[in-house]
């Protein structure tokens, strides 16, 4: 008589304190990152914004309003969508590591 063979069923592992669990995909960290209070304000012109920037600089890592993104491109300066562009974890650690606060230190030195 054959064994029967259990089949695993998945189990969905639900947390309702979404604030604790890191975001689940690069993108979702992106949009994590241009919410946080110094990355609403653009390094370049000062202008704020109160849920953050939809541009990326990939030069300098910053978060941009869109007048400085289309100056940015216009020296052609790479430059992402939070919304319309797919990111990697490679970039998720940079931006965490730079951002708005360090360009504004590095290149400005008024951080």
């Amino acid at each position: 008589i054959p064994i029967p063979i259990p089949i695993p069923i998945p189990i969905p592992i639900t947390n309702n304190n979404q604030s604790s669990i890191m975001p689940t995909s690069p993108e979702s960290a992106v949009k994590k990152l241009a919410r946080l209070p110094s990355n609403c304000i653009c390094p370049n012109c000062g202008t704020t914004s109160k849920y953050g920037f939809s541009t990326i600089c990939i030069k300098y890592l910053t978060f941009v309003c869109n007048p400085c993104k289309s100056s940015h491109q216009a020296i052609s300066h790479r430059c992402k969508s939070l919304t319309m562009s797919s990111w990697d974890q490679g970039e998720v650690l940079k931006l965490k590591s730079h951002g708005n606060d360090y360009a504004r230190s590095v290149w400005l030195g008024n951080g």
